[in-house]
């Protein structure tokens, strides 16, 4: 059984927005860690490419499918233990691990041992996120939650942005091996904070209907059949597969675009391309979310038209960015092209958060997440690799312009699917508001 409205107001007042603001913020930093470990390695792929002798298929495969593989593995376990266990303690028992294995990471003496701490990265990394987005959707109700979500997933960008400045910096001025370990070793101390001063907050808070111990948790596959069942989830879900070939596949071969095309070295590249990115990814994710909560007014296909709107623009965009004639106007048209593609996400995200049931809502997370890293994470970078190998004996170094260019054709896709996603989820929407009444 549900909570009575009693039990809801005595949470509430013990949850007073600064708690909630609090626990928002830690997650913020998590979300930080996260990526500046995910991406760091996309700004040392020349030296360690260098150093054993790889392919750029074989770092492609590095960076992109060997990390994807393992995370997917991980992923539905960790979502699983998210919706039916303590979520703080998983967060911080994530954290650690793939901080650790970060560091490690600058031990490597071959690619096999440097994909074995990746694959450590992976898993640990795997179980943050859906948690993450569990409890901000615990803590905030509809009408902020969008903003609120926006506001976690932009944070990351700053993750990536930092990420490929601090590789390119401490590369360039030490080695790839201690770039990996100075970013690694922060996060162990942050799980630590996680687990002292981090409380777990009610589930269903702000939808005013706090679960209890004795009510029912759904398994896997009711919950995968429940989710599958609302054809808006499905297509918000292919909204972020498609999106996800562009921005990952220019996260992780931009850097080395703009380093083999433009001749810049790595400090160069590792502070323009990582102050860009992460001032254009948290602008457009976090303006995506505030518009969609000031705009939507109980209306929630407002958050996709809002995400189909940036997809669209965002093509031509990052084209304009692969061709560019100079680094200077590259660089303008890869944060215009950051900024338009990144208001996908959080609307996305938001309504993965708001159709599920709350018993469900990391799984619903974990499965966009999935689909996003499988593709962009996993496919992605292994794609463009595989593109230059193809086209270097035509193109030469020009050939990684047309590799990256080709994957804005995912953008185009990610717009159709979100302006699909509009057509059911309103319908949606309200049977997951009618199961909780009646289970209430």
């Amino acid at each position: 059984m549900s909570s009575q409205p009693s039990d809801v107001d005595a949470q509430a007042a013990v949850w007073t927005p600064g708690r909630r603001h609090y626990v928002l913020a830690v997650l913020c930093l998590v979300g930080l860690f996260n990526y500046v470990d995910r991406q760091i390695i996309t700004i040392l792929i020349e030296p360690i490419k260098k150093e054993f002798h790889a392919t750029d298929t074989a770092m492609g495969a590095l960076t992109g499918i060997v990390f994807a593989g393992f995370y997917l593995a991980a992923s539905l376990p960790l979502a699983r233990i998210a919706d039916v266990g303590v979520r703080r303690i998983l967060i911080a028992a994530c954290l650690g691990i793939w901080s650790a294995m970060t560091a490690l990471g600058g031990l490597a003496q071959s690619i096999t041992q440097l994909a074995i701490t990746r694959i450590g990265v992976a898993i640990g990394e795997a179980g943050a996120g859906p948690a993450s987005h569990s409890m901000v959707s615990d803590l905030y109700p509809v009408g902020r939650r969008a903003t609120m979500l926006a506001l976690l997933i932009a944070i990351q960008a700053i993750g990536i942005g930092t990420g490929v400045f601090l590789g390119g910096w401490l590369s360039q001025t030490f080695s790839w091996r201690v770039a990996f370990f100075l970013v690694g070793i922060p996060g162990v101390l942050l799980a630590l904070l996680i687990l002292l001063t981090v409380k777990e907050p009610p589930r269903g808070l702000s939808d005013g209907r706090l679960e209890t111990a004795d009510d029912d948790k759904p398994g896997l596959k009711e919950t995968a059949r429940r989710l599958w069942s609302m054809p808006s989830y499905r297509f918000a879900a292919l909204t972020g597969l498609f999106g996800s070939l562009p921005g990952y596949g220019s996260l992780g071969w931009a850097p080395t675009m703009f380093i083999r095309v433009h001749e810049l070295s790595p400090a160069t590249v590792g502070f323009a391309f990582g102050s860009i990115s992460a001032v254009a990814l948290f602008l457009g994710g976090f303006l995506s979310g505030l518009l969609g909560d000031r705009f939507s007014r109980g209306d929630l296909r407002v958050y996709m038209w809002i995400a189909a709107a940036g997809c669209f623009v965002c093509t031509p965009l990052g084209v304009a960015m692969a061709f560019a004639s100079s680094p200077t106007v590259g660089f303008v048209f890869l944060f215009l092209f950051m900024v338009t593609l990144s208001f996908h996400n959080p609307p996305c995200m938001a309504m993965a958060q708001t159709l599920a049931p709350v018993r469900m809502r990391a799984l619903a997370s974990v499965v966009m997440t999935m689909l996003v890293t499988g593709t962009g994470v996993g496919l992605a970078p292994v794609m463009i690799g595989a593109l230059n190998d193809y086209l270097t004996p035509r193109f030469g170094a020009e050939a990684i312009r047309y590799s990256i260019a080709l994957m804005m054709l995912g953008a185009l896709a990610s717009s159709a699917c979100a302006m699909a996603s509009t057509l059911w989820i309103r319908r949606d929407y309200a049977r997951t508001q009618e199961e909780a009444r009646v289970r209430g």
